[in-house]
């Protein structure tokens, strides 16, 4: 009853109005024809479906791609106010996206699949692909996005198209280009929860017969949608001064994209794009964590407030203190705490026809990043927790590949793809209010680089039936420079050690990883009529292991860390996926059906320690990830100007084998007995009542059958758009998107009490313009049901008992048990409404 339930919810409005639609368009018996007003825009199921896509790196539209796929027009980014791919989590179901508080810029999972939220040197499961440049980090998603023609979502393993193979799924953000006359964009903004103030300006014009340009530049200012406490001076003890901001994150952004577009024959053309954001915040990134659940209603630190346990959007913290940032080895001097990040990219294609049937296409891509940050992590009034964090990557790819348009069953792909990149990060923990730095800082150096052959032939048996067969030839070579601590006392960057040099550090003194991989994949197309098309596909996909870049506290100085080595496996992925794209009610009706099922090895997942205050890389044995989506958008014609959309995803997403770590406080009784502790210290061992002795504890649970963290069961998304002529020169529309997710546990550690609910969320918005879209007035909600779900959630550090022992604790004052963690946790944006002005030329 449950699924009939939902099903029924995505479909009814659709059913409902096939139904009602032609008689709202009837006139009333009797009544005088009405006057004429400006026709509406038609945004039909048909033009959405109709979007070119780039999916198989072929012109065909979306409903013509044997892919499943979801991709946001411009006209719906416009409409929700998209600037980020932040924004558009609540606009396709299964996905989760946001920020995060190190290096790595945050964490995307689709269908359960991620690849965690503070591994720097980790290529993203689920990758982004911006103007035909594969990027693998998910430090894009702290950088704005302007002027995009579409976003397309692509489900599942993406071995062929995109660069790099994808065994998650692939996010691509296409841009603007320049048009064939003058074009003016100007806006401008004001966000009232986070008093955020922008304005925007795009201009597009031809310069000459051949090469246009187009420009396009953002800048906003915001003082911040989380709510610092402001507590009584008495609550803060000696030498802890106040924060003197009430918002977080005090921002202020700029974003700046030139192209230049040269198409000096039929035969050529040429695009080139340089993007270039900006980020300044004044504030912690450990800011947007708060603590979101104490369980025994009270924090355990001390020095607290004891309404610092809800995701209420209002976090306790203080200034750190004057004299710390001066010890802070990577030149951050904010006691408010502060994060730079700087991104460029730039993005050049070269499209040459050959012949009238060949065509040979260049895209060649440079991207880097250059960020730093400190942030008082303590989560409380006294900082007793700060760090600092140093993040630059340098990336150059080149993709060549050369296609066929014969007019013949038969056509092919062929191309390759080179990768060069260079990253380094940095690390250093500290107590603030004791003025020291709490272990030595650490810092590492990786170099990878990747080279890849991929082609695909496409053999059209009939004029119905169509097979596709290719793959990719992956060879990735990864090699750690160098991972060095240093002394505090010594001062960075004085007297490092550099472990690979070390004789006892595995592949030392120049440690290097090769893979090798060939991911193929098989399509069958059938298109029974003009308006049914059904698929079926066989992929598999891969992701290079590593060296976990994560900070260790400086235990890797130790000989018997140093043996265990840094690295992880490579993650693969096999499995098939059929549906149909249909085209219905003489083409008022796209639905859409996809069901999949891959399986995992050695899927790559993140694990905090809460010891170490930082994260690790391990493989999961195996992990099996199946289900069924639905998609489908309906637009009368008797009706111009309305539609509805309505997409749903029931997605079974499990580990099949894996020995995950323990959460704090869990006993053997709940699953807490694999693995003992062979420390040898007295935190090992723990009391058994049942004996009266000390015996070892366990490290480790069985996760096998439990399902993947942030993979909901049921996602569901649903809207509706109408525009309408109010009188000759004006234009009115109004809009609402609803998102549903079932819950999902949301820490590495599968901790009961890190469990997100299931939540709605409702966006929508009313729309004022004139009739030949010169301007606008606009009146933008998001979330507007106030959800604020987490992303992530962890053992908040310094709370909570070992692992593994035999009593939990059922109050703070129990003795001889183990205490559960108070739970901290990232969670997504708060209800926005935003007053939006614009003009266009």
């Amino acid at each position: 009853m449950r699924i009939q339930g939902k099903l029924l919810c995505a479909c009814a409005p659709f059913a409902l109005l096939a139904g009602a639609a032609p008689a709202m368009a009837q006139d009333a018996p009797g009544a005088a024809p009405a006057p004429a007003r400006p026709q509406a825009q038609n945004e039909s199921a048909i033009d959405e479906g109709a979007i070119i896509v780039t999916a198989r790196r072929r012109a065909e539209t979306a409903q013509e791609a044997p892919v499943a796929i979801s991709v946001l027009s411009s006209a719906m980014l416009d409409r929700y106010a998209v600037k980020s791919i932040n924004n558009i989590a609540s606009l396709t179901p299964g996905l989760i996206t946001g920020e995060s508080s190190g290096s790595i810029g945050g964490s995307i999972s689709l269908r359960g699949v991620g690849s965690g939220e503070s591994q720097p040197f980790i290529d993203q499961v689920v990758s982004i692909n911006v103007d035909g440049v594969q990027i693998s980090t998910a430090q894009l998603l702290r950088a704005a996005q302007l002027d995009l023609r579409q976003i397309e979502v692509l489900r599942g393993p993406q071995a062929l198209f995109f660069g790099k193979n994808s065994p998650g799924g692939v996010i691509s953000l296409t841009s603007e280009d320049p048009g064939d006359r003058l074009e003016v964009i100007a806006r401008a903004g004001y966000e009232f929860k986070a008093n955020e103030k922008y304005g925007e300006l795009i201009v597009s014009t031809p310069l000459t017969d051949t090469l246009g340009l187009r420009l396009a530049g953002r800048y906003s200012d915001m003082d911040g949608y989380i709510k610092i406490a402001q507590l009584p001076a008495s609550a803060y003890p000696a030498g802890v001064d106040p924060y003197d901001l009430k918002a977080f994150p005090k921002q202020k952004e700029t974003f700046l994209r030139g192209t230049l577009a040269f198409d000096p024959s039929d035969r050529f053309s040429f695009k080139l794009k340089g993007t270039y954001t900006r980020t300044h915040i004044v504030g912690g990134a450990s800011y947007f964590t708060d603590v979101t659940y104490c369980p025994y209603g009270v924090p355990q630190e001390t020095f607290q407030s004891p309404d610092n346990c809800r995701n209420d959007g209002t976090i306790v913290t203080s200034l750190l203190p004057a004299a710390y940032p001066g010890i802070s080895q990577f030149n951050l001097k904010d006691r408010h705490g502060a994060r730079y990040n700087k991104q460029a990219l730039i993005a050049g294609t070269a499209e040459y026809k050959l012949t009238d049937d060949l065509t040979l296409t260049s895209v060649t891509g440079y991207y880097w990043i250059r960020e730093s940050l400190m942030s008082n992590g303590s989560y409380q009034i006294t900082p007793n927790y700060g760090f600092s964090v140093k993040f630059n990557s340098k990336q150059f790819t080149e993709e060549l590949r050369l296609a066929s348009s014969f007019d013949s069953p038969l056509n092919f792909l062929v191309g390759g793809f080179y990768e060069n990149r260079k990253l380094f990060t940095g690390t250093q923990l500290g107590v603030p209010n004791l003025l020291l730095n709490l272990y030595d800082i650490e810092t590492t150096h990786q170099k990878q680089i990747s080279y890849s052959g991929f082609g695909q032939a496409l053999f059209d048996v009939t004029p119905q039936l169509q097979v596709t067969a290719g793959g990719r030839y992956t060879h990735e070579i990864k090699k750690l420079l160098d991972y060095s601590a240093y002394n505090p006392a010594s001062g960075y960057p004085n007297n490092p050690v550099d472990v690979t040099q070390l004789p006892t550090y595995p592949g030392g003194p120049d440690p290097k990883l090769t893979f090798n991989n060939f991911s193929p994949e098989v399509t069958v197309k059938y298109k029974s009529t003009p308006d049914l098309m059904l698929f079926a596909s066989f992929k598999k996909g891969f992701k290079s292991g590593g060296f976990d870049a994560g900070y260790t506290a400086g235990a890797i100085l130790s000989p018997a860390r140093q043996t265990q080595g840094q690295t992880f496996r490579p993650e693969k992925v096999d499995g098939f996926e059929a549906g149909l794209k249909s085209e219905l009610l003489d083409r008022q009706l796209i639905f859409n059906l996809t069901g999949y099922w891959y399986d995992y090895s050695d899927l790559q997942v993140a694990v905090f320690d809460t010891q170490i205050h930082a994260f690790k890389t391990e493989n999961a044995a195996k992990a099996r990830v199946k289900g069924i989506e639905l998609q489908t958008a309906y637009n009368p014609r008797s009706l111009p100007g309305f539609n509805l959309h309505a997409s749903a995803a029931l997605n079974d997403a499990k580990f099949r084998d894996y020995i995950g770590d323990c959460y704090a406080g869990q006993t053997r009784d709940l699953g807490c007995n694999l693995i003992p502790n062979d420390v040898g210290s007295a935190s090992s061992l723990a009391f058994n009542p049942a004996t009266g002795r000390l015996e070892p504890r366990f490290t480790s649970q069985d996760l096998s059958g439990v399902r993947l963290r942030k993979a909901p069961k049921w996602t569901v998304n649903a809207g509706g758009y109408y525009e309408f002529g109010m009188t000759d020169a004006l234009m009115f529309s109004l809009s609402a998107d609803m998102s549903y997710s079932d819950g999902y546990i949301a820490s590495t550690n599968y901790n009961p009490d890190t469990y997100q609910k299931a939540f709605a969320k409702l966006d929508a918005t009313a729309r004022i313009f004139s009739s030949d879209k010169r301007w606008e007035l606009a009146l933008i909600g998001r979330n507007l049901t106030n959800k604020r779900n987490l992303i992530n959630a962890n053992d908040r550090n310094g709370t909570g008992g070992g692992k593994g022992g035999f009593v939990q604790c059922s109050t703070l004052s129990q003795t001889q048990c183990d205490r559960l963690p108070d739970i901290t946790g990232t969670p997504t944006q708060p209800r926005t409404v935003t007053l939006q002005a614009t003009f266009h030329y």
